[in-house]
């Protein structure tokens, strides 16, 4: 699984619509991949905009492979693991995103990548945990891990999960550093309140190089190989 997002809304709509402050350092992206530095909110600073790396120290990209375990975290896996569960209590996130992408198998080692998006491309937050390390120059680093779920009924019809998108109300309770109780972790579930979009996009999704409008753009179904298929 290799679910990769987009945040390419300009810093004035994410203000607008996350009602928070948006400073220079916001930079968009058309496709967000694993030890990218990318725009957070957390219930630490619920008011502004932090900027994590996602999944993994960026000094360790040239020598260690970005295992999933340090992308993502399926919500059904949160309470039987204490680092996750203590992260769920003291460090919560919201990814903010405006599209997410993953590949449909259609063959044996054969697959077709989607982008999926809500109406108008609008904004969403999604369900996040990070964390923070020193290295051994003493600097700070921190990361975060996308929350996945299983995937709703439209997107299923590509991939069985998700990430966990979250409604405006859960996303309140999300970022308040007063709740620590994981009881509004059975609410984190497939997101089915509003209409999913879907359709395939260009296979050079996978290189994280590629990173421009073309990306949001619909093509004909096409395996990473960038060879046309008949599935889709």
């Amino acid at each position: 699984m290799q679910i990769n997002f987009s945040i390419a809304s300009d810093a004035q709509l994410v203000k607008e619509h996350f009602q928070l402050e948006v400073t220079d350092e916001y930079r968009t992206s058309y496709n967000a991949h694993p030890s990218d530095l990318l725009p957070v909110i957390t219930s630490k600073t619920p008011e502004g905009l932090s900027f994590f790396y996602w999944g993994i120290n960026p000094s360790f990209t040239k020598s260690r492979s970005v295992s999933n375990k340090l992308l993502y975290a399926p919500v059904e896996d949160i309470l039987t693991k204490p680092s996750l569960k203590k992260a769920l209590q003291l460090r919560r996130c919201v990814i903010i995103a405006d599209g997410f992408y993953d590949w449909k198998d259609i063959a044996k080692k054969e697959k077709v990548p989607y982008r999926f998006h809500l109406q108008n491309n609008s904004l969403f937050g999604i369900a996040g945990l990070w964390d923070s390390f020193e290295t051994e120059s003493g600097e700070l680093i921190h990361t975060f891990m996308m929350i996945t779920t299983p995937a709703s009924k439209e997107v299923q019809k590509v991939t069985d999960r998700m990430p966990a998108i979250l409604n405006e109300d859960l996303m309140m309770e999300w970022l308040n550093e007063s709740n620590t109780s994981d009881t509004m972790l059975p609410f984190v579930k497939p997101y089915e309140e509003e209409h999913i979009f879907s359709y395939t996009v260009n296979p050079k999704l996978a290189d994280p190089a590629f990173n421009n409008e073309a990306l949001w753009k619909k093509v004909p179904p096409a395996n990473q190989f960038g060879n046309l298929t008949l599935f889709s």
